[in-house]
């Protein structure tokens, strides 16, 4: 077997443990304390790309370096059974993340079908049988609203679901949210992964909730009409959400309407990204001592069952 060949499955591989390892973590740490107290929408997404971001660094960053410097150029092995476990998850995470970009994409683009606007427009309203006001898309998101939305709210009701989907496009959130349905990781299948994007999904509503009102105590009232007036039209659809959405009142109507009319402390602000990236850096750099340990370890994995 060569050494390129070698090298890739390898490395492979051990984005597969790290993953698996980082996945468990995540699984810990939502369990523990994050699900319990209010987190921002970028200290939950921080925490959900945790397992595949974190897991590229150990990869490219610690064991790839590692593997090149103390590996001999013209070694020739067999690569045991654990090697192609991992492999294979690797192989097996990313296929399906994939497979659920696709297939979310899709489904955005069908319901984006029927958008008759510019490519520069970013609103239009729709007959839909579906009473729902969304961004959806992920590239080239647009705010959908369906008629029976519109009419069952006032003018100025109307325009905060307006403000409040406008936030959405100017976070990005669909963009995040594909990214996190993409996700090559195993917490995608725990109910763990389902329990933090959910989380997400409020915290980044709540976000928009406040960039569209701000402290205007009329807007805050406007918008909360216009939640409940849409949360009662939507009783009883029963129709699935399209995955690249961000709907305007599904996610914790009841806690978002108490927020607006009685707000409380607003969450601290996003330190988890920042922190997760400068733990990244100094990884990397702190691993250079250790590679031959990485090295070793890494060659026990290849050895372990052959």
């Amino acid at each position: 077997m060569t050494l390129p060949f070698t090298v890739g499955i390898v490395m492979v591989a051990v984005y597969g443990l790290s993953s698996l390892a980082l996945s468990a973590v995540v699984v810990m740490v939502w369990s523990l304390r994050l699900r319990h107290i209010a987190a921002s929408a970028g200290d939950i997404l921080a925490l959900r790309v945790l397992p595949a971001g974190g897991a590229l660094v150990l990869t490219l960053a610690v064991a790839l370096p590692a593997f090149l410097i103390y590996e001999p150029a013209h070694a020739v092995e067999t690569i045991g059974p654990i090697i192609v476990v991992f492999f294979l998850l690797s192989v097996l995470t990313a296929v399906d993340g994939i497979r659920r970009a696709w297939l979310a994409v899709a489904a955005a683009r069908a319901l984006l079908q029927d958008f008759r606007q510019p490519d520069e427009a970013r609103f239009q309203i729709l007959e839909l049988s579906e009473p729902m006001v969304a961004v959806v898309g992920a590239w080239r998101p647009r705010i959908i609203a369906a008629r029976r939305v519109v009419d069952a709210c006032t003018d100025e009701e109307f325009q905060q679901v307006l403000a409040h989907e406008a936030a959405h496009l100017s976070a990005r959130d669909n963009l995040k949210l594909l990214l996190v349905v993409m996700s090559p990781d195993v917490l995608a299948w725990l109910p763990t992964g389902a329990a933090v994007v959910a989380g997400w999904r409020v915290a980044a509503e709540l976000a928009a909730d406040e960039h569209a009102t701000g402290a205007d105590a009329r807007k805050r009232v406007a918008l909360a009409s216009a939640l409940v007036k849409v949360a009662r039209l939507s009783v009883g659809s029963g129709r699935p959400r399209p995955e690249l959405s961000m709907a305007v009142a599904l996610d914790d109507v009841g806690g978002r309407v108490r927020q607006l009319l009685v707000p409380a402390p607003l969450p601290p602000r996003t330190r988890l990204i920042g922190s997760l990236a400068a733990a990244g850096v100094l990884v990397a750099l702190a691993a250079a001592p250790l590679y031959g340990f990485v090295h070793e370890f890494v060659e026990l994995l290849v050895a372990f069952g052959r």
